[in-house]
């Protein structure tokens, strides 16, 4: 189901990449996942990425080797750090994110709302997940092998939407599985 969403329409800005192919769903009810397909080449006098806070989680799965470093408000910004093909960085948005970006940038790019994990427990009739761990620069193979699946599909018509919620839900729920924590456990 490819409809228009916050994420969707400001995906392109935060990454100075104009307007990127992207595929939104409601894989369960309302909170909509977006999935996009940045790709950009960044030189070391580019303005940083910038993403404002939300109650979302941002995904990267990276398709190319490329150079980031993480920027905090209150402290000096992070090393550059390669982060490998096929490796995934996983972070809270509660406070936003910003990065500075070295190189060619060609990832699948994934806003998941905390809603949907609301949405998730309750479908399944699992606890509820309250938070996912951060990871960074991770191999996470079956991550790699659902964006393979999804990054033929991005910018194409999905109208009935089953295909995408599928696979959408099937990313979700092994988010939760590997890297979700509750309440109790943080």
């Amino acid at each position: 189901m490819i409809e228009t969403s916050a994420a969707a329409e400001n995906m392109g800005g935060w990454f100075q990449a104009g307007s990127v192919p992207t595929i939104v769903t409601r894989p369960l009810g309302f909170a909509e996942v977006t999935v996009g397909y940045v790709v950009r080449d960044y030189d070391a006098q580019d303005p940083a990425v910038v993403i404002p806070a939300c109650d979302a989680f941002l995904i990267m799965l990276y398709l190319t080797d490329v150079e980031h470093s993480d920027i905090w408000p209150d402290k000096p910004a992070a090393p550059l750090k390669m982060y490998p093909e096929g490796s995934i960085c996983l972070i809270s948005l509660a406070r936003g994110a910003a990065i500075a970006v070295r190189g060619s940038l060609e990832a699948l790019v994934i806003h998941l709302p905390r809603s949907h994990l609301s949405e998730l427990a309750e479908h399944t009739g699992e606890p509820c997940v309250d938070d996912l761990a951060t990871c960074r620069g991770m191999d996470d193979p079956t991550v790699r092998d659902i964006g393979a699946a999804l990054l033929p599909l991005i910018d194409q018509d999905h109208s009935d939407g089953s295909l995408v919620n599928h696979i959408a839900l099937a990313l979700n729920a092994h988010l939760v599985h590997r890297y979700g924590r509750s309440r109790s456990t943080h």
